[in-house]
């Protein structure tokens, strides 16, 4: 017993001055990552600034234009939309990178000059453009684009705007239009959460691998010392009282001052930590355990019905856009295959959207699929596995949630029967797999958003009852790091004092050695 209390005090106290700076980031960041992460731009801002779609010198079909770019495979998407005043096919091909086609005259967009890169920021912010100027083109990712899924749409122009914000808008050169946009808030406000929480230095971060590995290793030996520290807390009670310490004649614990303070600390908010810490290691999903709630290419594909053929729309997209004129006005469309059937879909500046076949068969345009039709695309995308229930939700459930309440509503939900007992949840306004949760998906639902972010439905529906939760427990643990901190530097200064003296007694006997005393003088 004696030897287990040694090792996990020394693993404790070793592991906790190299982690306790770390610990205090940690919990720091992720208060003001309650109300901040890294900048971005969201779905509706995007549609709301886009230009309304004019496809009246449309010259090129999209078949002719994805036959232009010699790809083997077929596009993964599809979507038409506006540079300035000329209309775009824009193609996402299996490469991983977006590539576009001028639809007027077929010329691919390689690259965007600076005054073209103003004139869609411009156009975006409603800015006159002396109130713009490139910075300068960035052919690979920065602090704010590190994101491995934002290499689709390098390289881009970044775009300062003297609107008094500090506003910088990245303008994508694959697809000629405004990606994200950040402010100096949004930066000072990233620097204080996101970055340091998550270690998203661009110099890190770019590398998916080695990121994953710093954090999976620094979570790990974070959970071996809270293991530790648990341990030895554990061991050193005693109900008896037998420890006589300054202050305390009779006490539980061995110690006093700060290190009593520590103890204290540690029996409120330290198994907090180790199911943070916890948590945040099964965030990194080690060993790739869990398929995390993305579709997988192929059950996209299964879910369609057929892959993504241009030459299957006999309806051309300039009609198309008339025929939705009488129930939206579009700013995009997007070409989909849904039950091997083609499909327009259109969205609007205010993030309404609408179907139309792509056969010409039919002019009327329809908000939502029919949800048998969900129902056995759904089974298809799981091997053909019998649909066990299925619901179309009008409001958030524990899987399929979102404070912000960006996630689209209704959703469809079905639980199927096959062997990883999966639900998919699809929009029945896009036709698309919105998420897919296996068993283990379900899991980390809890390990992850659960155990680390606590988001439990009895709290994170009736706010603020969660932001105190979580601003509580953090307090209580940044307490417990200040207290770590302290007995850190204390226990460092006076090892640092004790090897001082001892190399200096040894630097004093070495210098006097072999020298005669005065007893042995002849």
């Amino acid at each position: 017993m004696k030897w287990l209390v040694k090792q996990a005090i020394l693993w404790h106290r070793y592991l906790g001055i190299f982690f306790c700076l770390f610990f205090a980031i940690w919990f720091l960041s992720g208060v003001v990552m309650m109300y901040a992460s890294m900048p971005e731009l969201t779905e509706a801002d995007r549609l709301a600034h886009l230009a309304q779609l004019d496809l009246s010198t449309v010259r090129l079909s999209p078949s002719d234009a994805w036959a232009k770019l010699q790809q083997s495979d077929s596009p993964l998407r599809i979507t038409i939309g506006m540079v300035g005043a000329r209309p775009v096919f824009r193609f996402f091909p299996a490469s991983g990178k977006w590539i576009s086609v001028f639809a007027d005259d077929g010329e691919v967009l390689r690259s965007l000059d600076p005054s073209t890169a103003v004139q869609v920021a411009t156009a975006y912010e409603k800015l006159p453009s002396r109130a713009m100027h490139v910075i300068r083109e960035l052919p690979d990712v920065d602090q704010w684009t590190v994101d491995p899924t934002f290499r689709a749409y390098l390289p881009f122009q970044l775009v300062a705007a003297e609107d008094g914000n500090g506003t910088e808008y990245y303008v994508s050169e694959a697809t000629g239009s405004v990606f994200l946009g950040t402010t100096g808030r949004s930066r000072f406000l990233a620097w204080c959460g996101a970055i340091p929480h998550w270690w998203y230095i661009r110099s890190l971060r770019a590398n998916g691998p080695l990121w994953r590995g710093v954090m999976i290793t620094a979570s790990a030996w974070g959970i071996v010392m809270c293991i530790a520290g648990i341990t030895a807390g554990i061991l050193r009670f005693s109900p008896s009282r037998r420890f006589r310490v300054p202050g305390h004649a009779n006490s539980y614990i061995p110690y006093a001052g700060w290190k009593r303070w520590h103890y204290y600390f540690a029996g409120f908010f330290g198994l907090f930590t180790l199911t943070w810490m916890i948590s945040g290691f099964f965030t990194m999903t080690p060993g790739r355990w869990s398929p995390g709630p993305d579709p997988t290419e192929a059950e996209i594909r299964a879910f369609a019905g057929a892959d993504l053929n241009p030459q299957a729309f006999r309806l051309a997209p300039a009609p198309a856009i008339r025929l939705f004129q009488r129930c939206l006005q579009p700013v995009e469309l997007e070409m989909i295959i849904f039950e091997g059937q083609p499909y327009y879909l259109a969205r609007d500046h205010g993030s309404e959207m609408r179907l139309l076949s792509g056969l010409g068969g039919s002019d009327t345009c329809f908000s939502e699929m029919p949800a048998h039709d969900l129902a056995r695309a759904a089974s298809r995308a799981a091997g053909n596995a019998a649909p066990l229930e299925s619901t179309m939700l009008r409001a958030y459930d524990t899987y399929y949630y979102d404070y912000s309440h960006r996630k689209p509503l209704p959703i469809f939900r079905v639980r199927l029967t096959d062997s990883r007992h999966t639900w998919l949840y699809i929009n029945p306004r896009t036709a698309l797999i919105q998420a897919r949760y296996t068993n283990r998906s379900r899991y980390e639902r809890w390990l992850w958003q659960g155990l680390h972010d606590l988001d439990f439905p009895f709290l994170y529906w009736h706010r603020p009852a969660w932001d105190l939760t979580v601003i509580i427990l953090s307090v209580g643990g940044m307490a417990l790091i200040v207290t770590s901190i302290v007995l850190a530097w204390k226990y460092l200064l006076q090892s640092t004092k004790r090897n001082f003296r001892t190399a200096l007694s040894l630097r004093v006997e070495t210098k006097y050695r072999g020298k005669p005393t005065m007893g042995s003088r002849q």
